[in-house]
């Protein structure tokens, strides 16, 4: 029996699940979801992604112990990467995504990193301190603040078997988002990844 690689890692329960829905079954998935499974609706929104327009449409029940975030693609420029169709995605929640970053690394796993322009932005956006900024560009991990002040840290594996990617989150303050101002740059490093893989 091999080791527990999960050892030390720190997540401690699944967050939510982000399924990519085609098209034309967008508005059908989210009244089966709200009907039929009693979800509630908690956000949209739409960003403008490297290939497209997409949408998005956040579902949970009261406790937020089960979420949903469908996405869809509005408009659409050729492929989201290459091999990838519609990636879907599980998401995992951390107490310490820093101490958990750090486990990855001693594990052997990978996360995407960022552009370091994002970062620099982050210091304008958020007045964040510089070691602050440091430590989050050091493990490719996003930054997102709500308007009463919780936080979002999140960070993301490479996309596995061109279909599936996973999301490490720490949710501080009561932060009841997505980070859904953060997914073009997600989307951008997972594009270049790819390409870089394929190049």
């Amino acid at each position: 029996m091999g080791p527990d690689l999960t050892d030390g890692a720190g997540l401690v329960r699944t967050d939510h699940l982000g399924l990519a829905q085609p098209f034309d079954n967008f508005d059908e998935a989210g009244l089966f979801y709200h009907s039929v499974l009693g979800l509630t609706h908690s956000s949209s929104g739409e960003f403008a992604a490297p290939f497209g327009l997409m949408r998005s449409r956040a579902f949970a029940t009261p406790d937020r112990g089960i979420r949903l975030a469908l996405t869809v693609a509005l408009v659409r420029r050729g492929g989201w990467a290459p091999a990838v169709a519609d990636p879907q995605h599980v998401a995992f929640a951390t107490d310490d995504i820093f101490a958990t970053a750090q486990a990855i690394d001693r594990l052997g796993g990978a996360t995407v990193q960022v552009s370091d322009n994002y970062y620099d932005d982050l210091v304008a956006r958020f007045v964040l301190l510089g070691d602050e900024v440091a430590r989050l560009r050091r493990h490719g991990i996003l930054y997102d603040r709500d308007p009463s002040g919780g936080e979002l840290l999140h960070m993301y594996t490479p996309v596995y078997g061109g279909r599936v990617f996973f999301e490490i989150l720490q949710r501080r303050g009561g932060h009841d988002g997505f980070g859904e101002l953060n997914a073009p740059v997600r989307m951008a490093a997972h594009r270049h990844l790819r390409l870089s893989a394929t190049g």
